[in-house]
């Protein structure tokens, strides 16, 4: 148990998206977690808090986890191959012989069932000025085709640098009265976006470019009609894929979900936690209550 907890614990039960990974954890009763803004946790949006208990896996175990690891190599990033959630970080033990440093698991209180992630007192550590500092990766793909007046181009990646993407956009910024961006910027609560922290922007296929799909995967559920893109290194989440779906295609779907497919084929949404230089804090972002949206709601294994 970590230092200084005396609470009461609960079992707490998450899960990645898919639910190929069904953890229980014991902890204090959860009102709080820490971000970090360090260049991989600002991508993937974690909010984490140390496991009090070892981990109790319901279904699939720590080892078969895909793990990421950077910088010191300190660290343990574990997150599911399949839909990309992040899982835990753990820290390995790089003194054996000093018990002080013994591996500390922590969970990203995202995943964690029935609980209210918005509603939580969140603090940040300044993980952005330890050394050594990042260094973003180079974007060398062609510019984005888009005619846009008074554009900028905005370039990003995943953290192993296995993908990057330029975006070319109306300027994303403000200043201490707020954004001047006028377009949507949306956060999700829903099953799969409360998990890997989106921060979503809607250009169209135009207006982004992108290196590296080959290191790609891609996550669908539900209509099947949007893929989650997110790298299958180092799991940051990058966009929606939308397929060109032809006009017999549409015809071919479910009127519902035509419906939604058609008038978006030529949207390509970018999480806006990929783009450097982004300061989020200053876009006016909508918090949409997706979970109660859904007419299908997404059932906890």
């Amino acid at each position: 148990m970590p230092k200084g907890v005396s609470e009461k614990l609960k079992t707490y039960r998450g899960n990645c998206h898919c639910a190929a990974y069904v953890f229980e954890v014991r902890l204090p009763e959860v009102r709080e977690g820490h971000e970090c803004n360090c260049s991989f946790c600002h991508k993937r949006g974690g909010i984490m808090l140390p496991v009090c208990e070892e981990v109790a896996f319901v279904q699939g175990n720590a080892d078969t986890l895909r793990t990421y690891m950077f910088g010191s190599r300190q660290y343990k990033h574990q997150s599911c191959a399949t839909c990309g959630s992040y899982l835990f970080c753990t820290r390995t033990l790089t003194h054996p012989q000093d018990e002080s440093e013994a591996p500390q698991v922590r969970v990203n209180v995202r995943v964690i069932q029935n609980l209210d992630v918005w509603g939580l007192n969140i603090t940040t550590n300044d993980g952005a000025s330890v050394p050594p500092l990042y260094t973003p990766p180079v974007f060398r793909g062609p510019e984005p085709p888009a005619k846009i007046e008074g554009a900028n181009i905005y370039t990003g990646s995943c953290h192993c640098g296995a993908v990057t993407l330029a975006l070319k956009s109306k300027p994303l910024d403000g200043n201490y009265q707020g954004s001047t961006f006028e377009e949507m910027v949306v956060e999700c609560d829903c099953s799969i976006c409360i998990r890997n922290a989106y921060c979503w922007i809607y250009p169209n296929k135009p207006q982004l470019s992108i290196t590296g799909t080959e290191n790609l995967s891609y996550y669908t559920f539900g209509t099947g009609v949007w893929k989650k893109s997110f790298c299958r290194t180092c799991g940051v989440q990058i966009h929606h894929h939308i397929d060109d779906y032809s006009e017999a295609q549409l015809a071919a779907m479910p009127a519902e979900v035509a419906a939604w497919a058609g008038p978006r084929r030529d949207w390509s949404p970018v999480n806006l936690r990929v783009l450097d230089g982004v300061d989020l804090s200053i876009l006016k972002i909508e918090r949409l209550r997706g979970s109660i949206l859904r007419g299908d709601p997404y059932v906890n294994p």
